[in-house]
């Protein structure tokens, strides 16, 4: 029998993870101590384009993913430094021998190299482009997945094996149209509107992602949890708008922008994709569903936009620098052996916390986690539990019982406070993670590998809120 392993991320360059969230989850699955915790860390991100749009065509992108791992197996150090274009930060790794010795110890793991596959196409991620390849190892097949950067090698990262991508269509019953939204400084997003067939009135909701520099499916390595639940509530005759995050749209821009905060992150573009719904013909009402942080934001959301009812989807209940050292603390206790290159993530992640708790020592140009001081003072100033307390529209809030990122515990505060209200409702999941799809609670970030979907339970559910 196969003997299971967690595999250690090896990306030097780019620490992709979900949305959490995101990742800046365009938040990968995400694994071992590189994992974005909470929906936390923000990438800097560019704008999306096709895979070797900017260095080379596919058939050279595939190429070189596929020539770069079989250096990497063989140990061709000459190659692995001569042959490939890198960026900057994960050129100095590997000039320093950093990334390769990481990769030599992932293979002593994995065991002795039966056959490289043939490299495919994987979704973007933050940015980056990725290439998938697939190895069959003799203890632990896994992939491994290159990220380019404009046609440069930024990481290597691996994930859970699979020769080929998930082929997917859209239902029979969904028709779906590329819609743009409009929000402030004349800038655009990208979106789908997704509308049932055969239908000529129907509810709506948008969707709000978790942190992160998220697409409009919130798409974490193969996990897609909007599109999935966008599909899902079509069939319930529901239909949706989900749209990229402003930070993956813009993210070289807003990097620079000292102002920028999570009410121009999150806040001002749902409400601005809710009264873009209304606009619409056919839509009778409006809902807004967030997931992680977009449940999080969601008493300033409603506020602003002023939705028929709102769905809080693993919505954080505690204050971001108190939920981030649990996540971490959580994720070092997964990881009881550390490498040097994971316990400098976690060193760093707990060196941020205590960055967030002494802020207004910090100078006005020194960043935390990449992000401006603004932005960061906006997450630790917002309170998420008071921000509730006037949403007078119907509230449903959701909970996967085995969500690491955003525990039970947090459930039970916003249970604690708004259970007795009237219009508040509450619904836990068994066997559901933080992407409200299967997964363990002590598996932690390995949830999130491979190919998983939303369940019909949780569509039904808020279809049943929605519809009720």
């Amino acid at each position: 029998m196969k003997r299971k392993v967690m595999i250690t991320v090896l990306s030097a360059a780019v620490m992709l993870a979900f949305a959490g969230c995101s990742g800046n989850d365009k938040d990968t699955g995400d694994k071992s101590a590189e994992k974005k915790t909470q929906d936390t860390q923000e990438e800097d991100s560019a704008e999306e384009k096709e895979p070797g749009a900017a260095g080379g065509n596919r058939s050279d992108v595939l190429t070189t993913a596929e020539t770069l791992v079989k250096d990497l197996i063989e140990g061709n150090t000459d190659n692995i430094k001569g042959n490939y274009e890198y960026t900057e930060q994960m050129k100095s790794a590997v000039e320093s021998g950093q990334f390769q010795a990481a990769f030599q110890a992932t293979l002593e793991a994995v065991g002795e190299l039966k056959e490289v596959q043939p490299a495919w196409e994987g979704e973007p991620q933050s940015g980056y482009d990725m290439v998938q390849v697939p190895c069959d190892f003799a203890v632990q097949p896994i992939n491994l997945t290159i990220s380019f950067l404009e046609g440069k090698i930024g990481g290597v990262t691996t994930s859970v094996y699979q020769e080929s991508k998930e082929e997917v269509s859209i239902p029979e019953n969904v028709t779906e149209t590329d819609m743009d939204l409009s929000i402030a400084e004349g800038r655009t997003l990208p979106g789908t509107f997704a509308v049932p067939k055969n239908l000529k009135e129907y509810p709506a909701v948008v969707f709000v992602h978790g942190s992160g520099s998220s697409d409009r499916n919130e798409a974490s390595g193969q996990l897609k949890p909007f599109r999935d639940l966008a599909w899902g509530l079509a069939k319930q005759g529901i239909a949706s708008y989900r749209y990229d995050k402003i930070s993956y749209v813009y993210g070289k821009e807003l990097a620079e922008d000292k102002e920028f905060t999570v009410y121009d992150e999150t806040i001002n573009d749902a409400a601005a994709a809710v009264k873009m719904l209304r606009e619409q013909e056919g839509v009778s009402k409006v809902y807004v569903v967030g997931h992680s942080q977009g449940a999080q934001m969601m008493g300033a959301i409603s506020r602003e936009a002023q939705p028929d009812g709102c769905v809080m989807m693993a919505g954080p209940a505690r204050g971001f620098a108190e939920t981030l050292e649990r996540q971490y603390t959580f994720l070092q206790s997964l990881n009881p052996n550390p490498s040097e290159q994971e316990k400098a993530v976690y060193e760093q992640g707990f060196a941020a916390v205590e960055q967030m708790r002494n802020i207004d020592a910090l100078s006005e140009d020194e960043k935390i986690m990449g992000q401006n001081l603004t932005y960061i003072k906006s997450l630790l100033d917002y309170d998420a539990v008071k921000e509730a307390e006037d949403m007078t529209m119907p509230v449903l809030v959701l909970q996967g019982e085995e969500d690491y990122q955003v525990t039970m515990d947090d459930f039970q505060i916003w249970k604690d406070n708004y259970e007795g209200k009237d219009n508040w409702q509450f619904v836990s999941f068994p066997g559901l993670s933080h992407m409200f799809m299967e997964g363990r609670y002590e598996d932690g970030p390995a949830s999130y590998q491979g190919v998983k979907h939303i369940p019909d339970e949780v569509t039904e559910t808020i279809a049943g809120f929605i519809n009720g």
